[in-house]
């Protein structure tokens, strides 16, 4: 550790690195008294060139840019002098004002320009040349300014970290310090990164009491987005209460009381709903957060109307087509097939799904060359990057995301495409629908016009969405749409052994080895220590040495979860160490970051084009940019050091994670400490996962329990009873 600095105080005279967004920033420091410039480092970004501030941290030697100051601690004070005032008002954080105006400004005002900007603004009028848009950038950047102080005061004076401070007023803006304090509660926000118990911290602090209707609400907002991010669209009334009473330590009476007000400002929404549990159907007083009630009301209301739409103009002639496809395809559909084709080409919407090897991209590929043949427009999409690669190489079509089919914008965060400017074309096929959440449904079916055939493909017996709903089971169970469920085999003619196991999963069976020389392996152990060591050998020896595979690029480790001795983060660390043992290395919240390891983007970055789940590896650390770069297929991406939260090692990852991916090679861990998450659609899953491998390392015992154990946490969703209930409407509200 390098010696302390405290209290240096200097002008920002320029900056060699700048990153808005994360707050990280590279400055150059000229002391007062004529010193040196010196190089700081750290949660800068907020400031601007001219201004004066006072820095403490400690020193350091940076291996390629020299002696730097690494600073935890910065205060700032507004410039007081003609020189400070321009160089401030000219900096690009002042939107609009280059150094012509700034001259013009501290040549009229002086020293007093600053206070005249954010007191009174009308006087800027008195600048020649200074029109009304200008003026109200230049006094809403200046405040932004000093609202970012604000807040940095504010959060440092309760034990907060300061480099929160720009996201805060990008979202609260300028009066943020106010408006926390009036109301910690607002900075629970995913853009800003504070969960409830921050900021129910911070409320205490503030002195909130523990009933206050602010904290309450808060809490009962909080239970529901937990549940959410479970995957439930709702949560029972006095199970809502419950979770609340239990997070708060609040009388039940208090958060009844505040639920009802909740319930009558519209911002949660309470329904009487008949759905299936306990064995038949029972009534609930399901408690929604707006916006997935809107989404999975309007989501229902949607594929009603699309169900009774009119079938199309060639449903006459569908067998001879179906028959012409056979012939020049040179194939014979198993009836099943036939069947499903045949809805394809005369049902508005309709339904596929099946396991591995059953001929679901047979169907996909003759329902979109019969539909092109005929003259009419094909679009194939998928929910992830990944699948809708997979789609594209099956059908030998262009295929999409959603995302980009319906063209969403970033910056404003909504999609283009919706019911005044719907999707344009005949066929739709959604593969991959199983990871398909209630809210991107919703933004997906509000851009399909009544016309426009929607085929959903998917596999109904693999896990649901990692978002809130289960869109393709409920869709099946509701009866509304024809459905054609797939269990024949027909992959290697049914010799593989991959497919076998996965089948024998879905029949309550526990699946063993196949033989010398298959596809699918189960290696025996009770000890998870051993367990560890043998995942680590078949990795880093055996299947190279066995199938000529890259233990980096080919295989992958799936797992129930992260905790434990064979849970990802454990074996991420074992896995690094065996294939990429040393190199150029950065650590962050615990984590090591190699040159050349295999990592996981874990949210989506529509800017970038990136996705949840794709994976790229470490090409380089410059800690001279604090980036580093990642190459994704033929892509490289720069990741700043304050955004590598979203950038995990994938030497091992979840099953959750690994949805809508195929892997040449899959090596799953079972054992008995991952109790908890062991089920049969994850199991059913992994094993899916697997193209031309798939090796289980475990217990018989764990096997035995994820075979056994089919989903029991049903997920709280209405779909299925809107579904069953609603009458066929018009498609009049999308």
């Amino acid at each position: 550790m390098g010696d302390a600095v405290r209290g240096l105080r200097g002008t920002v005279e320029r900056f060699t690195f700048r990153n808005a967004e994360s707050g990280f920033a590279v400055v150059r420091l000229r002391p007062d008294g004529g010193a040196a410039a010196v190089q700081i480092v750290g949660s800068l970004a907020q400031l601007a060139e001219g201004q004066q501030i006072t820095v403490s941290g400690r020193r350091s030697v940076h291996p390629r840019f020299g002696a730097q100051i690494e600073v935890d601690r910065v205060d700032v004070a507004l410039p007081h002098d003609p020189d400070g005032i321009r160089a401030y008002l000219a900096s690009s954080l002042v939107k609009g004002v280059g150094p012509g105006t700034a001259d013009k400004l501290v040549d009229r005002f002086g020293t007093d320009t600053l206070r005249i900007i954010d007191e009174e603004p009308e006087r800027l009028r008195e600048i020649k040349g200074l029109g009304e848009k200008r003026i109200r950038e230049l006094v809403g950047a200046v405040r932004a300014q000093r609202g970012v102080q604000d807040v940095m005061v504010f959060l440092r004076a309760h034990g907060l970290g300061e480099a929160l401070a720009a996201r805060i007023v990008k979202r609260l803006g300028p009066d943020a310090a106010v408006r926390i304090q009036a109301d910690p509660y607002r900075l629970v926000d995913d853009l800003i990164g504070v969960g409830f118990v921050t900021a129910d911290r911070l409320a205490q602090r503030l002195g909130l009491a523990g009933s206050d209707p602010k904290r309450v609400q808060a809490g009962i907002l909080h239970a529901l987005t937990t549940a959410s991010r479970d995957g439930h669209c709702f949560v029972p009334a006095p199970e809502l209460v419950e979770r609340a009473v239990a997070l708060l330590e609040v009388p039940a009476e208090v958060v009844a009381t505040v639920l009802a007000e909740l319930s009558a400002s519209g911002r949660i929404v309470r329904e009487q709903l008949t759905v299936a549990g306990g064995g038949g159907r029972e009534t609930v007083d399901a408690a929604y957060p707006l916006r997935l009630h809107l989404a999975e009301s309007g989501l229902a209301r949607m594929l009603c109307a699309l169900s009774e739409a009119s079938p199309p103009s060639a449903a006459d002639d569908a067998g001879a087509r179906i028959a012409a496809f056979e012939t020049r395809a040179g194939i014979r559909l198993a009836d099943r097939q036939r069947l499903a084709i045949e809805q394809a080409l005369t049902a508005p919407l309709s339904v596929v799904t099946g396991g591995p090897g059953v001929g679901k991209t047979t169907i996909v590929r003759a329902i979109a060359e019969l539909t092109a043949e005929a003259g009419g427009r094909v679009l194939l999409a998928a929910p992830t990057g990944r699948a809708a690669k997979r789609l594209e190489e099956s059908t030998g079509r262009p295929a999409s995301t959603l995302h980009r089919l319906l063209e969403f914008q970033p910056g404003i965060n909504r999609f283009l495409r919706d019911h005044e400017a719907p999707l344009e074309g005949d066929l739709l096929v959604v593969d991959e629908t199983s990871m398909l959440d209630v809210q991107l449904a919703y933004d997906l079916f509000r851009a399909v016009p009544v016309g426009l055939r929607v085929v959903l493909v998917g596999d109904v017996d693999q896990l649901p969405s990692v978002g809130p709903g289960q869109v393709l089971g409920d869709v099946i169970a509701a009866g509304r749409v024809p459905v054609t469920r797939l269990d024949r085999v027909f992959r290697q003619t049914g010799r593989s052994e991959i497919v076998r196991a996965a089948h024998d999963v879905l029949g309550g069976i526990v699946p063993g080895s196949g033989p010398e020389g298959g596809d699918f392996f189960v290696i025996e152990t009770d000890d998870p220590e051993r367990a560890r060591g043998l995942i680590r050998h078949v990795v880093a020896e055996r299947i190279p040495s066995a199938f000529g595979l890259d233990p980096v690029a080919d295989v992958q480790v799936l797992c129930p979860m992260y905790r434990g001795a064979c849970g990802a983060d454990a074996l991420n660390d074992l896995l690094q160490q065996t294939l990429n043992p040393s190199g150029d290395e950065i650590e962050r919240a615990g984590r090591r970051y190699r040159v050349g390891d295999k990592v996981l983007q874990v949210r989506n970055d529509y800017d970038l084009d990136l996705f949840n789940g794709d994976t790229g590896r470490i090409t380089a650390i410059d800690r001279g940019e604090a980036c580093l770069r990642v190459i994704f297929e033929t892509r490289e991406i720069e990741y700043p050091f304050a955004d590598l939260a979203q950038l995990v090692p994938a030497y091992a990852i979840t099953v959750h994670r690994a949805q809508g991916s195929e892997y040449p090679a899959v090596v799953a861990p079972l054992v008995t400490e991952h109790f908890v998450m062991l089920r049969r659609n994850l199991l059913y899953t992994a094993i899916t996962r697997g193209r031309r491998l798939v090796v289980l390392i475990g217990s018989v015992r764990a096997l035995r329990l994820a075979v056994d154990r089919v989903a029991d946490a049903r997920r709280s969703t209405g779909l299925a009873t809107r579904l069953e209930r609603d009458p066929p409407t018009v498609a009049t509200e999308r």
